[in-house]
C-alpha cells in the first residue's frame, strides 16, 4: 500500500508542480484530455511552454470555418522565423462525434497544415464547453441532426502560461492585430 501511494504521488508531483508554477487565470488548470489529430492523448497543459493561437472549428463547415482557417494561414505567414518557433497554433473540434483524429488528420492534410505546427484536439463534449466557455467562444447546433454549428468567431492567443493575452472577436479586424499579439506574447 506504501509502495502504491508513492508511486501514485510520483507520477502526479511534476503535473502538481507545473499547476503550482502557473498563474491563477490559466486555461491550463483544467484537467482535460483531448485526443489529437494522430490519435494521441493529450492534457490541455500539454501545451504550456508556447504561444497558442486558439481557435474552434468543425472540419465540415462551410461557413465561417473556413475563413478562420484562411485568416490563420495568413497569421502564420507573416510570423518571422523566431515568432514561428514559439507559437502554436490550436484548433478545437465543436464536433468531436464527427471530427474523429482520422478526420482531423486527413484535414489538416489536406489543408497543409504542419503537425507539431499545428494541432487539432478533439474531445469529450463536456470539456469543449468547458474549454470554450473559458475563452469565450459561445455555439450550438442549428438543427436537430447538429449538421450545422453556429459559433463565435474568435482567434484567441494564449501566451506561454495559458493566459489570454489577446482575442480577435468577429472576422473583419486586422491580422496585423495577432500577429502583434503573438509578438508580445513569444517576447514576454
Amino acid at each position: 500500500m506504501k509502495t502504491a501511494r508513492w508511486l501514485l504521488l510520483f507520477c502526479l508531483f511534476p503535473f502538481a508542480l507545473l499547476a503550482a508554477e502557473l498563474p491563477g487565470n490559466s486555461i491550463y488548470h483544467i484537467d482535460s484530455e483531448w485526443r489529437d489529430q494522430n490519435n494521441h492523448l493529450r492534457n490541455i497543459v500539454d501545451f504550456h511552454g508556447k504561444v497558442q493561437v486558439l481557435a474552434f472549428v468543425y472540419t465540415y463547415c462551410e461557413h465561417s470555418c473556413p475563413i478562420i482557417m484562411a485568416k490563420l494561414k495568413r497569421v502564420e505567414a507573416k510570423l518571422s522565423g523566431a515568432q514561428k518557433s514559439d507559437t502554436q497554433f490550436l484548433l478545437v473540434s465543436l464536433d468531436p462525434g464527427r471530427d474523429t483524429p482520422e478526420t482531423l488528420n486527413r484535414y489538416m492534410h489536406d489543408h497543409d497544415m504542419k503537425s507539431g505546427q499545428w494541432n487539432m484536439l478533439n474531445g469529450d463534449p463536456d470539456d469543449v464547453l468547458e474549454l470554450s466557455a473559458l475563452v469565450g467562444v459561445r455555439y450550438k447546433p442549428m438543427d436537430a441532426e447538429g449538421t450545422d454549428i453556429a459559433h463565435s468567431n474568435m482567434i484567441t492567443v494564449l501566451d506561454k502560461a495559458g493566459r489570454i493575452s489577446f482575442q480577435m472577436k468577429g472576422l473583419d479586424q486586422s491580422l496585423d492585430t495577432v500577429v502583434d499579439a503573438i509578438e508580445t506574447a513569444v517576447n514576454n
